[in-house]
C-alpha cells in the first residue's frame, strides 16, 4: 500500500476538476496512454517508496456507480501503531489537513473573499476525496 506526504490538496483538486471535465484526457488515462504517476507527482510525494514501485489503478466514479477501495490491513495496523502505540510515548502527531479547520463562510487571509475561499476549500475537498481513496 503506497502512502503519500506533502500533498497539495488544493492543486490536486484543481487538477482533478479539470481532468474530469475533459473526456479526451479521461479516455487517455483509462487507456493507459497518459502516465498518471507523472501527473500526480506534481501534487504529492510517496512516503517510504519510489514512484517506480507504485502501480496506479485509476477508477472514475459515475452518477450511479461508486468505486470503493478497501484499506490494506498492513497499512491500517502500521498507521495505528504509529499514531497510538501500545504504552508510552503517545505516538506520531496525528493532524487533519489544514483545510478541515478553516471556516468556509468567513473571509480568508490577505483579503480573500468568501466566494474565493469557498472555491479554494472545495478544491481542497476534491483533492481530499481523491487521496481518501488512494490510501
Amino acid at each position: 500500500m503506497a502512502r503519500f506526504k506533502d500533498i497539495n490538496y488544493e492543486e490536486l483538486g484543481k487538477y482533478m476538476r479539470g481532468l474530469i471535465k475533459d473526456p479526451a484526457r479521461m479516455a487517455q488515462i483509462k487507456a493507459g496512454e497518459l502516465d498518471i504517476k507523472q501527473e500526480l507527482a506534481q501534487f504529492m510525494t510517496p512516503r517510504d517508496r519510489e514512484w517506480s514501485e507504485i502501480t496506479i489503478h485509476p477508477h472514475f466514479d459515475e452518477e450511479t456507480v461508486v468505486n470503493i477501495s478497501f484499506p490494506f490491513t498492513g497499512d491500517v495496523e502500521a498507521s495505528i501503531a504509529a499514531i497510538a502505540p501500545e504504552g508510552p510515548p503517545p505516538g506520531d502527531v496525528y493532524e487533519w489537513p489544514k483545510h478541515y479547520s478553516e471556516a468556509p463562510n468567513t473571509p480568508g487571509a490577505a483579503g480573500e473573499t468568501v466566494k474565493d475561499k469557498r472555491k479554494r476549500l472545495y478544491h481542497c475537498r476534491i483533492g481530499d476525496y481523491v487521496m481518501a481513496r488512494c490510501r
